[in-house]
């Protein structure tokens, strides 16, 4: 889907977050592209030619190993990078597609990988963003036993309006099943009690933020964890 007008490019947290030195020896071996929506970044088990630091949109990771229709397990957005398995020498262990359109910087493998192997500093740096998204994982594993479908839907839109900074979020009712595994019909309700207390505005591909504060206080426990965890594994904000 595509962003609203407010989808500005702001830069990429993780360059912004790395020391000078590492980020003077990778910005001329980046290269800008477009993400368009529905786009396979990477496929579970295939090694990707390119990593991906997002600027702006929104990536899904999407896990597909024991069911047939894919299951959302995590977001990246412009914190991270798409292509983390690189840092470890791995093959991707579950795909990731673009879920909001948005732009990237983007390098060879190879490249990266050379950059790492002469940098223990930026090595470690990256490290520590491969936990960030192990505590995500978790807490949406967390969320999915603990969270009602209405307080896991909130907060799936809570995550999403931090990453693509506009309260117009283009997600049809399709993508919102795909997110959170759950029947198109259960999704509907949940969009009609969310409405209801007038924290969204629902319309034709498009959820509209109107009470971001209503949000957070309705997700409880289950939105803000992660996002302070990364500040604190990180050193910065997203």
């Amino acid at each position: 889907m595509k962003g609203g007008q407010e989808n500005e490019r702001r830069g990429n947290s993780l360059l912004l977050g790395m020391m000078p030195a590492d980020r003077e020896r990778l910005m001329p071996l980046l290269r800008r592209e477009t993400l368009a929506a529905r786009r396979y970044l990477e496929r579970r088990g295939q090694l990707q030619d390119r990593i991906y630091f997002i600027e702006s949109g929104v990536v899904s990771n999407l896990e597909t190993g024991d069911i047939p229709a894919p299951l959302e397990v995590g977001v990246v957005g412009r914190e991270g990078i798409v292509g983390a398995s690189a840092i470890c020498k791995l093959l991707p262990q579950r795909d990731s597609c673009v879920q909001i359109e948005g732009e990237a910087l983007s390098l060879e493998r190879d490249e990266f990988r050379r950059l790492l192997k002469g940098s223990p500093v930026l090595l470690g740096y990256l490290l520590r963003y491969i936990q960030t998204q192990i505590v995500q994982f978790s807490l949406a594993a967390s969320a999915a036993v603990r969270a009602t479908v209405q307080q896991r839907l909130a907060r799936k839109l809570l995550m999403y309006h931090d990453r693509i900074g506009s309260d117009d979020l283009p997600l049809t009712h399709e993508n919102m099943s795909i997110i959170l595994g759950v029947r198109r019909a259960s999704i509907t309700h949940a969009i009609h009690n969310l409405e209801a207390e007038r924290w969204i505005r629902a319309q034709r591909g498009l959820v509209q933020i109107r009470d971001r504060a209503g949000l957070v206080r309705y997700c409880g426990p289950f939105y803000g964890v992660a996002e302070a965890r990364y500040a604190e594994i990180m050193g910065h904000r997203a």
